[in-house]
């Protein structure tokens, strides 16, 4: 492996180092060649690589069955710090991350997958987000990559369900949270596995674990000595399970203490018993090798080739064991052991004495037995017919083997050397035994193939006594071997295929299948048929069910050890034997159908396969019996018939012959019963069916005998001068219709000619004188038939023309009649050459009066046919899928009326020009002739009158369908007409009276079209008719005036339903009706609340609503009423009165909107105006008080307003910008005057306070003033008498 391959967990940079510490070169110590490993190893690794030798290391699993290092098993495994890892092994680690710069955890993931085939390329990036997963999910403890087969290389968190060649795993410490880079060595535990873990197992003990555990001497003793106990006996026995695995035995030698001098271990009570365990299990090992030979013997199933392999096997391994006992660490325990005076050594030594025994034997049976290795690996290659050839050789190769071995000539073995050929027989046919094909129903390659083993096994038997005789005859030694022994297996293998055999005709017999495909099921005719069929069908599905039941036990059926097959196949014959009783009865079922021997044999040859089974075959039997019985009666029946004097002949076959066909059809019938039987070679021959041969013969006489008799009567019977008939005229007058002919030959001679035609056919020979006038039979054959044509032509002119057509063509008719005469009278049946003329000119001239008469017939249909087409040819055209408007049905009415009048025209003028054509045959003819023709112009015109009679009926019927209905169901729309609100009432466009006159004029309008028709005598005759025109007749008829008052009757029945539906709508009267504009300034004065409006409002909504939901268009009989005029009208009444409101509700919205906002604005600024004046104090406070005492007045107005604003919105009512802006501001302004309210509170106390001082301080200045002015007043006061009043007067005002 690369080493990217091989990558373990240490990082990079440390492996190589690692390696070498820890790992003798060489991989001597069990790790894998090439593989690293991040596992601590012993403190001391150089003490631990030279105590462990080569030697050691050999015995611990190497040569000769040890342990022998593979390609890459097992990459090292990754461990944590509990397993031991030193303190310089950790601080390498960390030195070499801090060197790499410390890696990421997905690069030191990614180099350490070690899987075969990986390449950079398959990293993809969903494996990324795996690891990533695996990093950072702390409940993700488990990763493992591999390659699968089909997927290619995964990277997942769960071991995969199926075994793969390589897989490296990496398994998270349970208490990591957080994986990095540093952390990864240390939490996370990793390797690779390839191939068998147990050997993997074995290595990693014996290379890693195993020295680390026994070389440590920090242990307790007692704990040591009983760990190392176990430790032991689970290496020795993983050793022994590893190398069992490959067939091989490897004794496990411990390597404890074998450096330690002999004397000195013997000594170690511990270290001795636990040598003494090894050797006990050494013990137990070679006595299972040594057992191993008997219990092989033991083996049923065993070929020759794996005696031979046993044998070399035993050999390898008796020989490996051998050399395993001359190792040094063997010798060393066992010495040991003996100086410690063990008492297992000396049981071990015999028995190390016995394997070498046992090694010399096994070399000798070998060598003898590699002699049978060629010719049995030929038997074990070859097919069951082939063996038979093989076996004499092997016979006496067995016998060379007997007179010169040493050890294998014994009875038992050579007993045993035969029952595996024998087994190996069998398994020769077993593998030629295809079950699953025998099961799906291949029988018959299945019965080919268990034939084949059955002759195989036989012959066997028979070359085993054939040697045995020769070698009692030859040999001084008794061929004394158990040849019960030797063939039981092959017995009890044959009579397992005999069951199969058993399987196989029962699939035949109760599965119709035949090589994988099943037969057809019969057809069984009757009534019982389908019930028959179905019997059949249970009788499978049972058979399938016990098949199936078998089936599930086939990996038992060719093993003839199985004890189980025999109770499974009696259940199988127990459900064949009810099979067998449910056929029967579908037997007997089926055959009480059977009404002729022909039925019955079919049946028979139907379930004649089944007779191979004894209880169907007696049933079988007496159905063959009822058969014969069956075939006697119908002989019966035919005597019965013959005697009867009441024959049933054909009607059409001749009186004499007609009785030998019957006496020759029941000959046949009862030929055809003994032909069924003659030809039924499957039915076995019987007392009853010889008797009842003997009596058909007998009857065939007798039907022989009565058909030459009835032919004699008839010879009796013939006119002796046959020829004298044929002196007779040709033809003659019809006396049943006349004036029509009829041929004139003579009955008797055609019945004679027909009895001779049927005797002929019977073989019998006619008399001369009826032979010459039969010679003749073709020549008045076609003679006769000529005739007939004559005869045919004739008639077809007259029975083609009525009695007063005749008239008409009565000169044409004289003038055949004349042509036609001779036949009558002259010409006879016996003349010769004139008879061929005769016809020929008859039958032109009919030929040409017919061609007259096909014109006039022709004339008459073509007629007939257009009057068809003007009865037809509708005056009216409604178009059910259209609904015409306004006036538009008049108009359209009128246009087709115009286009049909012309086509009636013109189909007129048509039979006019037929008239006239027809009229040029007979225009030259007699006076009574031409009186024929006007009495047939006369009827055609009748013809034609009725023709427009009937359009002009049916087109009225028509439209009162179209008006009425058919009875059935209500008329499609006719007529479109809108409800309309004009001015103040409801109305139709159009009106029901523009409808009325529009349907009332459409009968006489249908007989003025046709007024341009005239009379045929008129136009063909130049004769004036005393009849009224064909108009007028129409115009008068019963049956038109009825349909026209039909037509009216709807129409007025129709116009008060469309009346009635017009007083649904007076609910809506008041919309239109009402002043909107007085009406709302009323509504204005009241002063509404919001929620008036708001109702008012939706109550129009409502309305709308309820408009919208009555039908916009709808049928009312043949009137098509479309109201979306008068709903749009209502609605737009609706949306008027929304708008009056809303209008309203705007205005006043808006008015009281700039009210409370410029209250808002104006005493804002009003009151947060600082005060100058005691006055200006006074007023604020006032209009603060006021304010502020009227908050939640002026709080109380937002509400409504809101509401009549949303009311307005819910009513899409546009509004300007402006108050749009106002109203969404207006929550911010109530808030600034508020807050101007609580600052003006504020600033009002400021100047409140600030006056006050003022006001204290002026007093006090003022005190001070008056104080002074007293003073002053009083010094200076003119209170002396000296200061004149003047001066006193002066001094006062100056001291104002």
């Amino acid at each position: 492996m690369s080493d990217k391959g091989s990558r373990s967990g240490t990082p990079k940079a440390s492996s190589r180092k690692s390696s070498k510490a820890g790992t003798p070169k060489g991989s001597k110590s069990g790790t894998p060649k090439g593989s690293k490993s991040n596992t601590p190893l012993p403190t001391d690794p150089q003490a631990m690589t030279e105590e462990i030798t080569e030697e050691e290391a050999l015995a611990a699993g190497a040569s000769n069955g040890a342990l022998q290092p593979t390609e890459v098993d097992v990459t090292a495994m990754g461990t944590s710090n509990e397993l031991g890892e030193t303190e310089t092994e950790a601080e390498q680690e960390e030195a070499v991350q801090e060197e790499d710069d410390r890696p990421s955890v997905i690069s030191l993931i990614k180099e350490r997958v070690t899987v075969q085939g990986l390449t950079e390329e398959l990293w993809k990036e969903f494996h990324d987000e795996a690891i990533n997963q695996f990093i950072n999910d702390p409940g993700t403890k488990l990763m493992v990559a591999y390659m699968d087969p089909v997927k290619g290389f995964l990277v997942e968190h769960a071991i995969p369900p199926y075994l793969v060649d390589q897989l490296t795993y990496f398994i998270k410490a349970t208490s990591v949270k957080e994986l990095n880079g540093d952390t990864f060595l240390t939490k996370v535990q990793y390797g690779t596995i390839k191939g068998n873990q147990i050997e993997s197992l074995l290595r990693i003990m014996m290379g890693i674990y195993a020295p680390i555990f026994f070389e440590n001497t920090s242990w307790p003793d007692s704990i040591k000595n009983d760990f190392s106990a176990q430790l032991h006996k689970f290496l020795a026995n993983l050793t022994d399970t590893r190398w069992k695995l490959e067939g091989k035995t490897v004794l496990y030698i411990p390597t404890e203490g074998l450096k330690l001098a002999s004397e000195e271990a013997a000594k170690n009570k511990d270290l001795v018993q636990r040598l003494e365990t090894a050797m006990i299990h050494w013990a137990r090992q070679i006595k299972e090798v040594l057992s191993n030979q008997d219990a092989f013997e033991m083996a049923e199933n065993s070929g020759p080739l794996d005696e031979i392999e046993f044998w070399k096997n035993r050999c390898a391994d008796l020989t490996g064991i051998s050399t395993q006992l001359d190792k040094p660490g063997v010798k060393k325990i066992t010495e040991i052991l003996t100086l410690a005076k063990s008492s297992y050594v000396g049981p071990f030594l015999k028995l190390s004495s016995e394997i070498k025994e046992g090694s010399r034997q096994a070399e000798s049976n070998l060598k003898f037995l590699l002699v049978l290795k060629d010719p049995c690996y030929e038997l074990s290659e070859a097919k069951p017919k082939d063996v038979p050839a093989m076996l004499p050789k092997i016979l006496n190769t067995i016998r060379f083997i007997w007179v010169n071995s040493e050890f294998y000539k014994t009875r038992e073995r050579l007993t045993g050397i035969l029952k595996k050929i024998s087994n190996e027989v069998i398994r020769r046919c077993c593998r030629d035994i295809n079950l699953d094909k025998i099961f799906d129903g291949y029988v018959q390659s299945g019965l080919k193939s268990l034939n084949d083993s059955i002759d195989c096994c036989e012959q066997w038997k028979e070359i085993y006594k054939k040697t045995a005789r020769l070698h009692h005859k030859f040999s001084p030694v008794g061929w004394v071997l158990d040849k019960s022994s030797i063939f039981a297996q092959i017995d009890a293998f044959i009579q397992r295929c005999k069951d199969l055999i058993e399987v196989c005709e029962a699939q035949i017999h109760f599965a119709r299948r035949e090589d994988g495909e099943k037969m057809e099921m019969p057809h069984f005719a009757g009534q019982k048929g389908p019930e028959i069929a179905r019997g059949l069908m249970e009788i499978e599905a049972a058979f399938e069910r016990n098949l199936s039941q078998l089936r599930s036990v086939k990996d038992t059926i060719l093993d003839v050890k199985a004890t189980s097959w025999h109770d499974d196949y009696n259940k199988f014959r127990a459900g064949i034997k009810d099979l067998e009783v449910m056929m029967t009865n579908v037997i007997s079922s089926a055959f009480d159908t059977v009404t002729t021997v022909e039925q019955g044999v079919e049946l028979l040859d139907i379930f004649m396969h089944l007779s191979t089974r004894e209880a169907i075959r007696r049933t079988i039997d007496k159905k063959n019996v009822d058969v014969n019985l069956m075939f006697n009666d119908e002989l019966n029946a035919v005597k019965k018939e013959l005697t009867n004097k009441a024959k049933s002949l054909i009607p059409w076959h001749p009186k004499f012959a007609g009785q030998a066909l019957w006496a020759r059809q029941l000959k046949r019938r009862i030929e055809r019963g003994m032909m069924v039987l003659d030809r039924a070679y499957f039915l076995p021959p019987t007392g009853k069916s010889e008797e009842v041969r003997t009596q058909y013969q007998q009857l065939c006489q007798a039907l022989d005998e009565y058909i030459r008799k009835t032919f004699h009567e008839w010879t009796l019977t013939v006119d002796k001068e046959p020829e004298k008939l044929l002196e007779v005229p040709l033809m003659c007058r019809s006396s049943e219709r006349p004036p029509m002919l009829d041929i004139n030959f003579n009955r008797g001679l055609l019945k004679m000619f027909q009895e001779i035609n049927y005797w002929e056919r019977l073989m019998f020979e006619i008399p001369h004188y009826a032979t010459n006038v039969y010679n003749k039979r073709e020549d008045l054959r076609s003679l006769r038939e000529h005739v007939l044509l004559v005869v045919r032509d004739y008639n077809r002119i007259i029975a083609a023309l009525s009695l007063e057509e005749r008239g008409l063509f009565r000169e044409r008719i004289r003038f055949l009649d004349k042509k036609i005469h001779p036949g009558l009278t002259k010409l006879t049946w016996a003349s010769k050459g004139i008879s061929d003329y005769f016809v020929t000119d008859c039958r032109i001239n009919a030929a040409k009066i017919q061609a007259m008469v096909d014109d006039y017939k022709g004339a008459n249909q073509e007629i007939s046919t257009m009057c068809v087409k003007i009865s037809e040819l509708s005056l009216i055209k409604i178009d059910n899928r259209k609904v015409y408007e306004n006036l538009e049905f008049d108009e359209e009415q009128a246009k087709h009326r115009d286009n049909t009048a012309e086509k009636l025209k013109t189909m007129h003028m048509e039979i006019v020009r037929v008239m006239k054509k027809t009229f040029e045959i007979f225009k030259s003819d007699g006076q009574e002739v031409q009186q024929h023709w006007v009495r047939y112009l006369e009827k055609m015109d009748r013809m034609v009158e009725e023709a427009f009679r009937l359009n002009v009926k049916w087109s009225l019927q028509e439209l009162s369908k179209a008006i009425n209905g058919d009875g059935k169901s209500a008329p499609n729309p006719l007529f479109r007409v809108k409800v309309c609100l004009q001015g103040d009432k409801v109305e139709f466009q159009p009106t029901l009276k523009q409808l009325a006159s529009v349907i009332g004029g459409i009968g006489n309008q249908l007989t003025n079209s046709i007024k341009g028709v005239n009379r045929l005598p008129l136009i063909l005759a130049k004769k004036k008719s005393n009849k009224e025109p064909i108009f007028s007749v129409i115009s008068s008829d019963e049956e038109t005036k009825k349909i026209q008052t039909v037509i009216n009757q709807g129409m007025a029945t129709n116009a008060q339903n469309l009346q009635n539906y017009l007083s649904t709508w007076d609910n809506y009267r008041e919309i239109w009706e009402i002043n909107k504009d007085m009406f709302i300034k009323r509504y204005q004065n009241l002063n509404p609340q919001v929620a008036s409006f708001d109702a008012d409002i939706a109550r129009y909504d409502e309305v709308a609503n309820n408009v919208q939901t009555q039908e916009t268009i709808l049928n009312i009989q043949f009137v098509l009423l479309d109201c979306s005029p008068l709903k749009y009208a209502i609605l737009s009444h609706c949306t008027e009165w929304q708008n009056k409101f809303t209008t309203l509700l705007s205005t006043i919205a808006t008015s009281r909107l700039k009210e409370l906002h410029s209250f808002l604005k104006d005493n804002g600024e009003n009151v947060s105006k600082p005060p100058q004046t005691l006055d200006e104090l006074g007023e604020s406070l006032t209009l603060w008080d006021k304010l502020n005492g009227g908050l939640g007045e002026t709080e109380a107005k937002f509400p409504p307003l809101h509401d009549q604003f949303s009311i307005l919105e819910k009513y899409e009512v546009p509004i300007k910008e402006e108050v749009t802006t106002m109203l969404s501001e207006l929550s911010n302004d109530w808030i600034v005057f508020q807050q101007k309210l609580i600052d003006a509170e504020q600033m009002l106390k400021k100047h409140k306070e600030k006056f006050r001082s003022g006001l204290l301080a002026q007093s006090e200045e003022f005190k001070k003033q008056v104080h002074n002015l007293v003073d002053e007043f009083a010094t200076k006061g003119p209170f002396t008498s000296t200061i004149s009043t003047g001066e006193a007067l002066e001094n006062i005002n100056n001291i104002r």
